[in-house]
């Protein structure tokens, strides 16, 4: 049971954050270079639809097994008050960023910066930086999931 809830974990975090860096590094770059913006904003809204489907379902997949595997420790709680409970913290914290910066995408900027596509040029101009930066810091922050998660996996603690 352990290995089959470990594979779901993973394969949801594949997904997730496999298609968030796939979207940053290598599909957006080539839209902003062949397509007009208003071309390009049709071609994100639609991705972006198909791409929420899959992220909740890797959240849901995250939380479930996520859950079930601190509930396997709970015979040996004192792990959470050591070395591997801090960088366990640090990981939930880095989470919980994540979704905060995922759903002010998903849900505000983006739409704002679908409404503003063909208006105005200055709120236009301020929520594509907007959501450039933060990209990028999520980004970040997806890597620090990753490398907390490994840190969990392979410690010795």
């Amino acid at each position: 049971m352990d290995t089959w809830i470990h594979w779901f974990h993973l394969m949801a975090a594949i997904l997730w954050v496999g298609g968030s860096f796939t979207m940053s590094l290598a599909v957006q770059p080539v839209l902003r270079r062949l397509l007009t913006d208003s071309s390009r904003f049709e071609v994100y809204r639609d991705i972006g639809r198909r791409f929420t489907i899959l992220m909740w379902a890797c959240w849901l997949t995250l939380l479930l097994t996520g859950l079930f595997k601190i509930w396997e420790i709970r015979e040996t709680p004192s792990i959470l008050f050591g070395p591997w409970g801090h960088i366990l913290a640090i990981k939930l914290f880095l989470v919980a960023c994540m979704v905060i910066l995922t759903l002010l995408h998903t849900y505000s900027w983006g739409p704002r910066l679908m409404e503003s596509a063909n208006t105005n040029p200055n709120t236009k101009r301020v929520l594509v930086g907007r959501m450039a930066f933060w990209g990028k810091i999520n980004l970040i922050v997806l890597a620090g999931i990753v490398f907390c998660a490994a840190a969990l996996r392979f410690s010795s603690w």
